[in-house]
C-alpha cells in the first residue's frame, strides 16, 4: 500500500523538462550542503551551524516538488535522512536563539536569572551539537547519499 505524503501532488506527471529541471535544482541543493557540512567541520560556529540548517531545509523542501521524478523507496530513505538532519540543527539552533535572547533579557532589561539555567541550556546545546556531528559525518559516507547522488547525474 503506498500512501500519498501531505506534500505530493498526485496529479503532476513525469514530465522530462520537468524530472530534467529537478535533477539540476536537486544537485545544486545537495552541492550546498555539502558545502556548509564541510565549512562547519572547518569551523564550529553558530553562522556555520545555522547555514547547515538552511541548506536542510532548502533539499527537503525541494525534494518535496521532485517526487514523482524519482523511485519512491529510494526517495524517501534520503529524504528522511535529510528530515531526520534538519531536526536535529532545528534543536540545537533553537537553543542558539533562546540563549541569545535570554542574554538579552539579562542585558536590556536587567532580568536577573539563575545562572545554572544558562549552564544546563550549555550542557544541552553541546549535547545536541555532538549528536548532529556524529549524524552529519554518518550522512557524508552513507550509501543512501552516493546513491541518491548518482540519481542526478
Amino acid at each position: 500500500m503506498s500512501t500519498t505524503k501531505k506534500w505530493e501532488i498526485k496529479e503532476l506527471e513525469k514530465q522530462k523538462s520537468f524530472c530534467k529541471a529537478g535533477k539540476i535544482i536537486l544537485k545544486s541543493r545537495i552541492d550546498y550542503l555539502l558545502t556548509s557540512i564541510d565549512n562547519y567541520f572547518k569551523e564550529r560556529s553558530v553562522e556555520n551551524l545555522h547555514n547547515i540548517r538552511i541548506a536542510l531545509r532548502r533539499v527537503r523542501y525541494n525534494m518535496e516538488l521532485f517526487i514523482s521524478c524519482y523511485e519512491r523507496k529510494q526517495f524517501l530513505r534520503f529524504y528522511k535522512k535529510i528530515e531526520n538532519l534538519q531536526d536535529l540543527s532545528g534543536l540545537a539552533r533553537d537553543l542558539d536563539v533562546f540563549k541569545g535572547n535570554i542574554k538579552s533579557l539579562i542585558e536590556v532589561e536587567k532580568v536577573k536569572i539563575n545562572r545554572s539555567l544558562l549552564k544546563k541550556v550549555d550542557e544541552r546545546r553541546h549535547n545536541l551539537e555532538n549528536n548532529l556531528e556524529i549524524e552529519l559525518m554518518k550522512f557524508l559516507h552513507s550509501k543512501t547519499l552516493k546513491d541518491f547522488y548518482k540519481l542526478l547525474d
